[in-house]
């Protein structure tokens, strides 16, 4: 049996049962931050999306929870994000099709910095529905980046505010994706492909995954006898949140090793991310880990195994059948993106949550912060709970608030990024927060 990290005082299961409890609070100012460095390229797709054809696969009724994204960008009204796409060689379906994929992208994440997007509709190779990748990696410095961590153009540019390259019409592609002009495609919205064919929106909301941000490093060398990690020192935001079934980061094996290689390909790598370990009701999520290495599948998705065809979070696994759909990112995936420094659009956070318009500032803070409760809420007894992005408890107290507020010296933390959970203790409602000690 694998072995699991425990995380204590039932944080995640209780305080954030789903990523989408999560109150949405900017990560810093976009001042904050600052592109050190040129943009680093890698060799190759992040993701080569195979098709699994099954024959005997009967259409199937798609639950409502895989529509959810669906509907939040049919109803949500303005957009969070801007995405502009330059759409190469594709018929007008085709092109409605992906629109709508972005369209849920965009009111999912928030940006001030548009999203560029090269789309082509061509000829790929057998059995390949779709690839994508990130235009370039970028080092960002800023208080509670993490160290020798590269971020995806599109991260990047959300970061720091400011486009990496602003002049049009030079301005910077954020994603260059590729899509199959030969497949049986079903470019309905609905989620409701035939049983023969593929889901157009499905496809194109997975590879965008992959150029937002859900992709890791890791690869074996050409001998495959190593695994291999890190790129010029640089691990990317992905690579932050993966450790093994021991609860031991990715980031601690020799790099590169056997052991790395072992550690790649064992089928026991986990999410750590504090946000997808709490969508996932206090479980780790499983990435796809398989023997030998999978170039293009490894590593950088969900496994399939935990997360099969009808599951919400299913989207970011390797592979889709005919007749199957997913609209919904998945509440495991917007907590990975939440926690590597993507904000969440406010229509994804509860609405019925009574905490929700609770304040912490100022966020990010020197020594003081100040809790401020919702204007018609009464003061109670508090418990508040701060955890480092491991899930370990840094500070656990009980306090009382004062005409709605609640002054806390944090002077101890160190310069870093935190989760901070207020509950009542009278009735269990419970909020947590992000922060960011400077």
């Amino acid at each position: 049996m694998k072995s699991k990290t425990t995380y204590p005082r039932d944080f995640f299961s209780k305080a954030l049962a789903f990523v989408l409890m999560i109150s949405c609070t900017t990560l810093v100012f976009a001042q904050d931050y600052q592109i050190v460095g040129e943009a680093v390229y890698l060799d190759g797709p992040t993701c080569e999306y195979p098709r699994i054809f099954d024959p005997n696969n009967e259409q199937i009724s798609i639950p409502n929870d895989l529509i959810l994204a669906r509907d939040v960008a049919d109803s949500n009204g303005a957009a969070c994000s801007t995405f502009v796409v330059s759409y190469n060689g594709f018929t007008p379906e085709a092109q409605a099709a992906f629109q709508f994929a972005v369209d849920i992208w965009s009111n999912t994440i928030e940006s001030s910095v548009p999203i560029r997007i090269n789309a082509n509709y061509t000829a790929l190779g057998p059995g390949v529905l779709g690839s994508a990748s990130a235009n370039g990696f970028f080092e960002v410095t800023g208080a509670g980046i993490p160290p020798n961590t590269l971020f995806p153009r599109a991260l990047a540019e959300k970061l720091t505010g400011s486009d990496t390259d602003p002049f049009p019409p030079q301005a910077s592609i954020d994603i260059n994706c590729n899509f199959s002009n030969s497949i049986n495609w079903y470019f309905g919205t609905d989620a409701n492909p035939f049983n023969n064919q593929f889901d157009f929106v499905s496809v194109v909301l997975h590879e965008l995954g992959h150029g937002l941000g859900f992709a890791g490093f890791a690869r074996p060398n050409g001998a495959n006898t190593e695994g291999l990690l890190r790129n010029g020192g640089f691990v990317s935001a992905y690579d932050n949140f993966v450790e093994n079934g021991a609860g031991t980061s990715i980031l601690d094996f020799p790099d590169p090793s056997f052991q790395l290689l072992q550690q790649l390909t064992g089928g026991n790598l986990f999410s750590n991310s504090p946000a997808a370990v709490a969508a996932n009701a206090g479980v780790p999520p499983e990435y796809w880990a398989p023997n030998p290495f999978n170039q293009g599948s490894s590593y950088s998705h969900w496994d399939d195994n935990i997360f099969p065809n009808a599951n919400i979070n299913s989207l970011m696994t390797p592979s889709i059948g005919n007749g199957q759909a997913n609209h919904n990112t998945g509440p495991i995936t917007r907590g990975l993106f939440l926690d590597m420094g993507w904000t969440l659009c406010p229509a994804l956070s509860v609405n019925d949550f009574t905490l929700e318009s609770l304040e912490v500032a100022p966020n990010p803070f020197n020594d003081n912060i100040r809790i401020t409760l919702p204007g018609n809420y009464n003061d109670s007894d508090f418990n508040i709970s701060i955890f480092d992005v491991n899930g370990r408890v840094v500070l656990d107290k009980d306090v009382s608030s004062i005409n709605r507020t609640i002054d806390m010296d944090l002077s101890q933390l160190k310069t870093s990024i935190y989760f901070m959970t207020i509950e009542d203790d009278v009735n269990g409602l419970s909020v947590t927060k992000k922060i960011v000690r400077q």
